[in-house]
């Protein structure tokens, strides 16, 4: 097995291979502590910065996210309270346009106008105007004899377009009952088209704004209900000087607005100055928008809170590490001093621990004879053959695929995955003459003394063959388990002088394996 020749190049070794000088190696080291110390102080603030900076976008988004959301549910909640009202009207004018402003008949319609105002809590009222104004029929049994509203916007827009659309007017003060209202409205035509009044329904402010209380928006936050033409309808908090306030060069109209019917943006409102986070969305079939915001500022308080205890924390550990690694330093350097009185004892035990290491011909991962052992091994069995010409045959194998194996299952399943090869190698290796070695990474040599190509192609088919009954998946594989390529060689005294001569023979065998579809075993021409 050659053990005479290790020893020699074990004294070889103690003699030839340079050592780096004990004081040039501790000053190394403590420079690379010094590094290390400066490397994780830096990096634990590198840290901490690049997490507050993510926790504080996430507080953001998860707010826009939020308040897309509120708006969404406020646009349908405000689109279906509209529809309600809405309704009522279209099928009020259709039978005023069919039965007329008959007298005899407006106690009974405005007995059933009551009866429908009764069964909408959100409705403030209906009422119906003729075309000069004046108060024909009402919800409410108001009797004002002398009320007229021909003045009022909804009238006026009526009069002056033929739509027979709903429109939305903007809110006002009820002159019946002094409360502040929405308007929706229906124009009435005559027989032959022409303006013949209007159909009103009324909706309580109150009816949005007791829902949008109800709502947490914080100190600061905002709900508004906006009309088409950019003035405002109802606004929580309400303030009635907000009442009417035009929003036309707000970043809402000019910029976001005509990019998109919903979304979510962050920006100063005109109203009050606040820098808010938003969402924003389009009542579906009515000019409207709902517009939710949230105090950015308010929203940010929780991140500074969180950012301030973790910058606490990091600091007390950075001052913690920065301690610990200026008295590690110091020790580093005392020990260097002793170290340095002690150099030619070190040198001796450096010299031992080479030779041990030498002297380890396993390998730590399969329990295979390593590289070193195989070397030692099959030159000796080659000098053997020569000299008794006896047979001596070399497999070299090689996982097929390994890397792709090691890219998808990772490198402890491709650990495991050798250490089940080896075992499958070292099962169909049975005399006691024969080496099974880890040549290195995926590739593994099998010495056989005494046997010629055909046995060893026998053997060599035995292994492939358990290797693909083991059932080891491998998705990457053509098979779709791991398979194995195998190159065999045979030597040839006359032709292969040195053990390379052996080893090249066989590698091409497997190379030719592998060229020509893997999962095969190739006997070296």
């Amino acid at each position: 097995m050659g053990n005479p020749s290790v020893k020699d190049r074990i004294e070889q070794l103690r003699h030839s291979v340079p050592l780096v000088t004990e004081q040039a190696g501790a000053r190394i080291k403590v420079r690379s502590a010094v590094v290390l110390l400066v490397a994780v102080c830096l990096s634990m603030i590198v840290i901490v910065i690049w997490e507050a900076w993510s926790s504080r976008q996430y507080h953001l988004h998860d707010k826009e996210v939020a308040m897309s959301n509120l708006a969404q549910t406020l646009a349908s909640q405000a689109q279906a309270t509209i529809k309600q009202a809405d309704t009522l009207l279209f099928t009020l004018v259709e039978r005023l346009e069919s039965d007329g402003f008959d007298p005899a008949g407006l106690p009974h319609l405005e007995r059933l106008l009551s009866a429908q105002r009764s069964e909408l809590s959100q409705l403030h009222g209906l009422f119906v105007y003729d075309e000069t104004g004046r108060w024909i029929a009402n919800s409410n049994g108001a009797a004002l004899t002398d009320a007229n509203n021909a003045d009022r916007e909804y009238f006026i827009f009526h009069r002056n377009h033929p739509d027979r659309g709903p429109h939305i007017g903007p809110s006002i003060k009820s002159r019946s009952s002094g409360e502040w209202i929405m308007t929706v409205s229906r124009r009435i035509n005559h027989a032959d088209g022409s303006f013949a009044g209007v159909a009103l329904a009324s909706i309580y402010l109150n009816h949005f704004l007791s829902l949008y209380d109800s709502i947490d928006m914080g100190r600061n936050g905002v709900i508004n209900l906006i009309a088409d033409d950019a003035t405002i309808i109802v606004r929580r908090p309400f303030n009635e000087a907000d009442i009417g306030t035009s929003l036309a060069n707000s970043p809402l109209f000019k910029q976001l607005l005509p990019s998109g019917s919903s979304g979510t943006a962050a920006f100063k409102s005109m109203v009050d100055g606040v820098v808010r986070v938003v969402g924003f969305r389009r009542v579906e079939g009515y000019p409207l928008v709902v517009f939710t915001a949230l105090d950015k500022e308010e929203i940010l308080i929780g991140w500074r809170e969180e950012s301030l205890l973790s910058a606490g924390i990091v600091t007390l550990l950075l001052g913690f590490v920065g301690v610990l690694g200026y008295r590690l330093i110091n020790l580093m350097m005392q020990q260097n001093r002793i170290q340095n009185q002690l150099l030619d004892a070190q040198d001796k035990l450096l010299e031992v621990n080479r030779g041990l290491e030498l002297l380890a011909l396993e390998d730590a991962l399969t329990g295979l004879s390593n590289r070193r052992q195989f070397d030692l091994f099959i030159h000796s069995e080659m000098g053997r053959a020569r000299r008794s010409l006896s047979g001596l045959a070399l497999l070299m194998i090689d996982v097929d695929h390994f890397k792709l194996f090691n890219d998808h299952y990772g490198h402890v399943a491709g650990d495991e995955c050798l250490r089940n090869i080896s075992a499958i190698i070292t099962d169909n290796i049975k005399r006691p003459g024969d080496l099974a070695a880890r040549y290195g990474g995926e590739e593994f040599a099998a010495v056989l003394p005494g046997t010629d190509y055909v046995g060893a192609f026998l053997v060599a088919e035995k292994i492939r063959r358990a290797v693909l009954q083991a059932g080891i998946p491998h998705r990457e594989g053509a098979e779709g388990m791991v398979t194995v390529s195998i190159g065999v060689a045979a030597y040839d005294p006359a032709s292969q002088a040195q053990p390379n001569d052996l080893v090249g023979a066989a590698d091409k065998a497997l190379y030719v394996a592998k060229a020509s579809g893997r999962n095969m075993s190739v006997i070296a021409n």
